[in-house]
């Protein structure tokens, strides 16, 4: 975590500012609390602001006109909502919502946009963040369609994780089911097998992870595919 001005960012795009740049942001990020389900933008939506996550988990989603709905990525605390802006899009192609509730920094679209025309830096780590979504998509719409529910899921636990560096997770059996594209009763019957195995603790609307590395031995080689870009992506930190 780096002290920027007078404020601590627990996030990795506004940590990579220099603070002469992080000063042109700050009078203009507002901290907002964010629970759970709350729907940030919808599909097709114009973009009115953007989201630094902190502690929270952030959900791309899209559904069918069944409303049947699957993930397609998630953001943490690695980076911001609203990448397409940098494309010259002013709406969304996906649906986010608050995955796991917590707190992040809220910024106008138009002062995101006016911030990236002035920050070299800044336009530099959203594209490198651009790009690592486009892996992630890449990678989800593959997963999605050829791996089994308990290697989908696997994945998507180790992601969170990644994301949030937490290991408890708060999370549903009828969320999960949402964000793998799979029934809820087979979820249940993973996340049993999972914990069955020693590799989780399921609650009701918690999921503690208990071995890494058990799960990454059963996830699809999916995630070390999307691990290896999000690891990659951290290091080209931008120092100051």
């Amino acid at each position: 975590m780096q002290v920027l001005g007078t404020m601590v960012s627990n996030n990795f795009v506004l940590d990579s500012l220099p603070p002469a740049e992080y000063e042109m942001l700050q009078p203009r990020l507002e901290e907002v609390e964010l629970k759970q389900g709350d729907v940030l933008c919808r599909v097709r939506e114009q973009i009115t602001n953007v989201y630094f996550p902190t502690t929270c988990l952030l959900s791309w989603t899209n559904s069918t006109e069944m409303g049947e709905m699957v993930e397609v990525g998630i953001t943490g605390r690695e980076g911001v909502s609203g990448v397409v802006l940098l494309l010259n899009e002013d709406t969304s192609p996906w649906q986010i919502e608050v995955q796991m509730p917590g707190r992040a920094f809220k910024l106008s679209a138009k002062n995101f946009i006016t911030a990236l025309d002035k920050s070299t830096i800044l336009r530099q780590r959203v594209s490198a963040l651009v790009y690592l979504k486009m892996v992630q998509l890449n990678q989800s719409a593959l997963c999605n369609r050829f791996h089994s529910a308990e290697e989908r899921l696997c994945r998507w636990l180790l992601a969170a994780q990644d994301h949030n560096q937490i290991s408890e997770l708060s999370f549903t059996r009828e969320i999960l089911a949402e964000m793998i594209g799979a029934g809820r009763p087979t979820v249940s019957i993973v996340t049993g097998t999972l914990q069955t195995a020693g590799l989780i603790r399921a609650n009701r609307g918690h999921i503690t992870i208990l071995d890494r590395e058990g799960l990454e031995n059963v996830a699809c080689d999916c995630y070390s595919v999307v691990k290896g870009a999000f690891d990659r992506y951290h290091a080209k930190r931008i120092k100051p």
